[in-house]
């Protein structure tokens, strides 16, 4: 168990460093922060870990942080329980007496240190971790290890500034089992164990790129691979080998959608792609490099390609491009909701509309996201957006592109996206960001179009009616009438087809179709998000 009694020590060199001052201690926070803090910022965390072949894990943690205003501690989120076992040292290897309560440990530094010093620690750790890291049995038996930190649960195990805002480096040095493969972040590799090491493999790899803790991940057991041709970052994947017939059929499709998002995106930024069949709790989980796939992926009809397809679109936009704040989750998953089915529609899976109306069906029938806006404030915690408000982050997000698209027509949208993408590349960022990079290819303010989309719940409620021979479009829902574009499509006076484009600003629309048409139909090539007036 970590101390409460907060000690003085020394933790970083006299340079740079300012006078301590008397001041009272300030209390621990007591709720749950998933912002981070604005006074310091994360740059490393190097994990060096063992796997005890008997079960459990021992290791330790090397931390720098550098202080972006003056500091007299370090406030790293931890959910840690009585099975974990920590002991925090200075970078001289003496034992630092931390606060700690159920949401957060505080790291006091011997004084004052001022904006632009950097700090460094370490924690030694060994037990049961309360979440975050499992060692858990897949469906045929098997023991594997695995981390699953997203959305918040690196804090479970690792003592950290858990939150996508501050993104750093993770190095990880990973010794398992004999028998046991391993897979983790950036360039992986098997790496010679140190003399008197215990039996089994170890190894080694760091992020190509700066990621939140959210986003790191490893995992480890008995695997078997499954190589997919065709470009040369695309490792071989890691499957249970009961499965490994049957992922082998869906494992087939990612140097073809690697070429794609590169041609219309930007660069792949990370050391290699591969995937790893896992007991998440996930259907799939984006994690940079290496995506986690549910257990039963490969029993579907599809052989799990659809959600292969999302996933893979989340290394440009989630990962390469994140964001900052969990009310801007639709930066993520409504974009691999967008561009994960674009993706699978190459290669045989349903058309855009197929998809999208599915889209729509879906996000109609979450009565609680049809009354909450995308970028919603209240929420209590980050997992939020991804049950009880999912049909935000991932159904109407996609229709916010599909609708954009439809505003400014493919060549705008695309390029609008493509410099979204580059012009972030590395960084997490807030929905502004991406508003401000389709405005300037655009040339024109969209500010009404996010703002209604992303800021106001639910959608305009349509009614299309005959009255006297005029075709009137009605908003009936409550507040100010949407600002969109709508198709409709009917029978002319000859009975030949015809359609139209109108701009709707009105909660009455009187449609100029002429007089003696017949077989009306709104949103004919489903574009528009909308309900159905009852």
């Amino acid at each position: 168990m970590l101390s409460t009694l907060l000690l003085s020590f020394l933790l970083c060199c006299q340079q740079g460093s300012a006078p301590a001052t008397e001041q009272s201690p300030t209390a621990l926070p007591t709720v749950a922060s998933f912002r981070g803090s604005e006074a310091q910022d994360a740059i490393r965390y190097r994990v060096n870990m063992q796997v005890l072949s008997g079960g459990g894990f021992t290791g330790t943690i090397d931390y720098h942080f550098r202080a972006v205003e003056a500091l007299d501690s370090i406030l790293l989120d931890a959910a840690t329980g009585d099975a974990w076992e920590m002991v925090f040292q200075n970078d001289a290897g003496e034992t630092i007496e931390v606060e700690q309560n159920e949401v957060v440990i505080r790291v006091p530094l011997a004084e004052t240190v001022k904006p632009g010093t950097d700090i460094h620690f370490s924690v030694s750790f060994s037990g049961t971790p309360a979440d975050g890291l499992y060692r858990n049995l897949n469906r045929y038996g098997a023991t594997y290890l695995f981390t699953d930190h997203f959305p918040s649960r690196a804090r479970g195990w690792m003592p950290c500034e858990d939150s996508n805002a501050d993104r750093a480096q993770f190095e990880l040095t990973l010794q398992v089992p004999p028998g046991w493969d391993a897979v983790g972040c950036g360039a992986w590799e098997e790496i010679a164990p140190v003399e008197g090491a215990a039996p089994g493999k170890t190894f080694h790899g760091q992020s190509a790129s700066d990621i939140p803790p959210s986003l790191f991940a490893f995992a480890a057991g008995p695997f078997l691979r499954v190589v997919e041709n065709g470009d040369s970052r695309i490792q071989a994947h890691f499957v249970f080998p009961e499965d490994m017939e049957k992922a082998s059929l869906g494992l087939i499709h990612h140097a073809e959608w690697m070429a794609t998002m590169e041609k219309t995106f930007g660069p792949y930024q990370y050391a290699k792609y591969t995937t790893v069949q896992i007991p998440t709790r996930w259907g799939g989980m984006e994690y940079p490099g290496n995506v986690w796939l549910a257990q039963t992926l490969f029993d579907r009809a599809d052989s799990g390609v659809s959600t292969l397809a999302h996933e893979f679109a989340h290394m440009w936009f989630g990962d390469g491009v994140g964001y900052a704040q969990w009310e801007d989750a639709w930066l993520s998953e409504g974009f691999a909701s967008y561009f994960g089915p674009w993706l699978h529609h190459q290669v045989g899976g349903p058309n855009m509309t197929s998809t999208m109306s599915g889209n729509r069906d879906r996000w109609q029938r979450s009565k609680f996201a049809v009354n909450t806006p995308i970028r919603w404030k209240d929420y209590s915690k980050p997992n939020d957006f991804f049950s009880r408000v999912a049909a935000n982050t991932y159904q109407k997000g996609s229709w916010v592109l599909h609708m954009l698209r439809q505003e400014l027509g493919d060549e705008v949208f695309f390029a609008g996206i493509e410099s979204y993408y580059q012009s972030n590349l590395g960084q997490a960022v807030v929905s502004s960001a991406f508003q401000s990079a389709m405005e300037t290819v655009a040339d024109r303010d969209l500010d009404w179009f996010f703002t209604q989309w992303l800021d106001r719940a639910g959608a305009p409620v349509l009614r299309l009616e005959d009255q006297a021979g005029q075709l009137i479009l009605t908003q009936t829902q409550a507040g100010d009438a949407f600002r969109f574009k709508v198709r409709v499509s009917w029978s002319d006076t000859d009975g030949l087809p015809t359609e139209g484009v109108f701009d709707i600003t009105e909660r009455e629309t009187t449609l100029a179709i002429g007089a003696n048409t017949r077989d009306w139909k709104l949103d004919p090539h489903v574009e528009l998000l909308y309900l159905p007036a009852r």
